[in-house]
C-alpha cells in the first residue's frame, strides 16, 4: 500500500489519517496524523484521544515537522505506520500497536466528491483489523485490545465553498462481521457509499443496530482541544464555515454477533 503524502496545487489542501481501535470494554483509542496547507503554509500535527470505559479522556498532541511515506511506510513527524504497527509519541499520550488486517483496502469511491477540478479522495486502508498493543499517559497505561480501522482523506476543496452540508460517518465490527458507512448531504442532493464484509454496500448502515450511545465528543471543530489552534480559531471558523462534530461509541449488533460502533455527524453552519 502507498503511503506517500499526496501533493497538489491550489490555495487549499487537507490530508488526513484517521486511526481508531475499539476495545469490548467501550473504551477507544483515535488517532489522527493531519496536515493542512493554506497559501503555501503547511501546518501539520499528530493528535491521539484515549476514551476510557469510566468516562475519563487523556489526550495527546505534537507537531509534526518530518513527512515522508513510501510503500506501507510513513513517517509523520512523532508517528509511524510501518507495515502493521503503528507507534505514535505526544507528550500527554503515547502508544505502540500492531493491527492485523481482516480484509484489503478499499476505495468505495472515486473521487468521493469533486467540484469542479477540485476534488476529495477518501480510502479505507484497513477496514477492519484486530489489534494488540499498550498505550500510555504520564499517569498511567493500559493494554489495547479490539478491533481497529484506518482511513485516508485527501481533498482541495476551498472551505468557504465546501459543498457538504452534512456528514454522517460510522463503523461497526462484530463478531466476525464488520461495516463502514458515509452519508454526505450537498446542495446537489445526497453522496452514500458503505462496505459490509468485505464487499462494497450502500446499504450497509441498514445491516448494523445500534446500542445506547455514549457521547465521546460534541463540539465545533475550531475548539477541539487536541488541534490547539488557538488564536487561529476564529479565522478556521469564518473560512470553514464553522463545522460543529458529535461523536458517539455504542454497542452495535450485526446479525446474531454482538460488538461495538462508532458514529459522527459534522455539521456546517
Amino acid at each position: 500500500m502507498d503511503l506517500t503524502p499526496r501533493g497538489g496545487r491550489g490555495p487549499f489542501l487537507l490530508e488526513k489519517w484517521y486511526i481508531d481501535t475499539l476495545m469490548e470494554d467501550g473504551g477507544a483509542l483515535l488517532v489522527y496524523l493531519g496536515r493542512v496547507r493554506v497559501l503555501g503554509v503547511w501546518i501539520s500535527r499528530v493528535t491521539a484521544e484515549l476514551f476510557l470505559p469510566d468516562g475519563a479522556v487523556v489526550r495527546g498532541s505534537a507537531a509534526a515537522r518530518l513527512i515522508a511515506g513510501s510503500a506501507d511506510h510513513l513517517v509523520f513527524g512523532p508517528a509511524r505506520i510501518e507495515g502493521e504497527r503503528l507507534r505514535f509519541e505526544t507528550p500527554g499520550l503515547s502508544g505502540q500497536l500492531a493491527f492485523a488486517p481482516r480484509y484489503p483496502a478499499v476505495a468505495l469511491a472515486e473521487p468521493f466528491l469533486a467540484q469542479g477540478q477540485r476534488q476529495l479522495l477518501w480510502k479505507v486502508e484497513v477496514p477492519d483489523a484486530d489489534v494488540m498493543g499498550e498505550v500510555s499517559w504520564p499517569s498511567g497505561c493500559r493494554a489495547v485490545v479490539g478491533r481497529g480501522y484506518r482511513d485516508r482523506v485527501w481533498y482541495d476543496l476551498l472551505p468557504w465553498r465546501f459543498p457538504i452540508r452534512e456528514l454522517e460517518w460510522g463503523r461497526a465490527a462484530a463478531g466476525e462481521h464488520a461495516a463502514t458507512w458515509v452519508r454526505a448531504t450537498t446542495p446537489r442532493g445526497t453522496v452514500a457509499t458503505g462496505w459490509l464484509d468485505g464487499q462494497a454496500d450502500p446499504e450497509a448502515k441498514g445491516a448494523i443496530v445500534l446500542g445506547q450511545s455514549r457521547v465521546l465528543v460534541k463540539s465545533a471543530v475550531a475548539d477541539l482541544q487536541v488541534l490547539r489552534l488557538g488564536a487561529l480559531r476564529h479565522l478556521v471558523r469564518y473560512l470553514a464555515r464553522d463545522p460543529v462534530e458529535t461523536k458517539w461509541a455504542a454497542p452495535a449488533t450485526i446479525g446474531e454477533a454482538k460488538g461495538v460502533a462508532i458514529h459522527e455527524v459534522v455539521r456546517w453552519r
